[in-house]
């Protein structure tokens, strides 16, 4: 880790909610046709610590109600407790997907060090399955990105589960796995046997 690495990591971390819907306003936009006459979206800026209540265990929902059965076929299994913790990690970014007051979908990630490399790594991309085939998911993870190369992040990372039929939609807007990643294995009788995960990565700059 460089020292200009080391700035640019703790510099975006010390960004409060308000600068960071000053300095990225212009980039919370949503794809045309993603509302209707029944809904329409807003989007918002938060750091995982001025989240309110209610927005965070929204958070926390989307994530159980999305990700547990993936967990516990995992290596890594669930724990409601852990993964709470993992939500309010330092640092973390919260873009909230709003439908009048009410949270229905976000994206978190974090600016940090990874195989000695600065990247913008994603923590969570969650909708409902009512919301999704809308382009709101690509527009949260454009949002991602598109803050993360304005602040000078080459790269963006993101974990995904080898049986989360998201990796396709990862793969299609230009994820690959990245070197550290762990792969399939070709096992003696023919059997290709895959990893609990994927580690993925994109070059933005």
């Amino acid at each position: 880790m460089t020292l200009d690495q080391d700035r640019l990591v703790s510099t975006f971390a010390s960004i409060s909610s308000d600068e960071l819907t000053d300095l990225y306003a212009d980039l919370l936009r949503l794809p045309a046709g993603s509302t209707n006459a029944d809904t329409e979206f807003g989007l918002s800026i938060r750091k995982w610590d001025d989240l309110s209540a209610a927005e965070f265990t929204a958070c926390f929902e989307l994530v159980r109600n999305n990700m547990i059965g993936m967990y516990k076929n995992s290596t890594m299994g669930w724990s409601s407790r852990k993964k709470m913790a993992e939500m309010k990690e330092r640092g973390l970014v919260y873009v909230l997907l709003k439908s009048s007051s009410a949270t229905v979908g976000f994206i978190s990630f974090m600016v940090t060090i990874e195989e000695g490399e600065c990247v913008v790594y994603c923590y969570e991309l969650q909708l409902p399955e009512s919301l999704r085939g809308r382009g709101l998911a690509k527009a949260l993870l454009s949002i991602m990105e598109e803050m993360a190369a304005k602040a000078g992040v080459p790269k963006a990372m993101l974990t995904v589960f080898s049986s989360n039929p998201a990796q396709h939609f990862y793969s299609n807007l230009g994820y690959v796995p990245a070197e550290h990643s762990p792969r399939a294995k070709n096992l003696r009788n023919g059997v290709v046997k895959q990893p609990s995960y994927y580690i993925l990565g994109k070059s933005l700059l």
